[in-house]
């Protein structure tokens, strides 16, 4: 297994956020992280590559137990995309994305040719390459995000994990990006608000729900109108995509306040 997590938890300030997850994945896979403000999914993931300590539970990178790593072992493996990352400083892109050699480089090590090679693959890929020398200031929401994928890319990580990686960008690169993460031979985490975006890109899906898994599996085992109503309090309709082949989820309005009958969304 290339990630494995049995029986995590973690609480703070006296409330459980995390309680008793386990996931487990192999190789290559993209797992998307699903459920609603507060489930447990940013934490999770901050935990994984050991932002934060585990209150009890193991877990394992080819199943050796994080815990016995370096913070630098672990980031040369590693990559976390976070939500709010930003900075103050006056920097260009070009200046973020090198951020992500850090792990690979000792204190006196020259930069190479192998540091240049997967800046510039890391920019080329996000669609950022003729952006390099631009201002961090200068950039959009959606331009700073994919700058930050960009520097997680440059770490050349075997594990990438993308915190809500959409927010702030266009349709055009939310599919970009996701395309990108799901075609990447990282193992990938990938924690999303957009159901049906997870159907279309990931391999599994673990729905979290008060810090609980509350059901893991393929897109097809997993998007049915129950555990949406269920977890989420709403209505929808699921099929079968005729375009990608994947589920597609279609959310229903309540009538008049009221929820409307179920039948047609079972």
């Amino acid at each position: 297994m290339s990630i494995a997590l049995s029986d995590i938890s973690w609480s703070a300030s006296g409330r459980m956020i995390v309680d008793g997850v386990s996931i487990r994945l192999a190789p290559g896979e993209t797992l998307g992280l699903l459920g609603p403000n507060g489930s447990g999914k940013s934490s999770l993931l901050r935990l994984i590559c050991r932002l934060r300590k585990v209150a009890s539970g193991v877990i394992t990178l080819d199943d050796v137990d994080i815990s016995t790593m370096t913070q630098r072992d672990i980031a040369r493996r590693v990559a976390l995309v976070e939500q709010h990352a930003t900075t103050e400083a006056h920097v260009t892109v070009l200046d973020v994305v090198r951020l992500g050699r850090t792990p690979h480089r000792g204190a006196l090590s020259p930069w190479s040719q192998i540091d240049d090679d997967a800046v510039d693959d890391a920019l080329r890929q996000v669609g950022m390459a003729e952006r390099r020398h631009q201002i961090w200031q200068t950039l959009s929401g959606g331009e700073r995000q994919r700058v930050h994928i960009a520097r997680a890319l440059a770490q050349s990580p075997s594990e990438l994990l993308l915190d809500e990686p959409t927010n702030h960008l266009d349709v055009q690169h939310q599919l970009e990006i996701l395309t990108l993460a799901s075609r990447l031979p990282a193992t990938c985490i990938v924690a999303l608000h957009d159901l049906n975006l997870a159907a279309m890109f990931c391999d599994k899906i673990a729905v979290l729900q008060k810090g609980r898994v509350v059901a893991a599996g393929t897109p097809d085992d997993i998007m049915t109108p129950s555990l949406i109503r269920n977890v989420f309090g709403v209505r929808a309709y699921v099929e079968r995509s005729p375009h990608h082949g994947r589920q597609h989820i279609h959310f229903l309005p309540d009538h008049g306040g009221q929820p409307a009958k179920l039948e047609a969304a079972q």
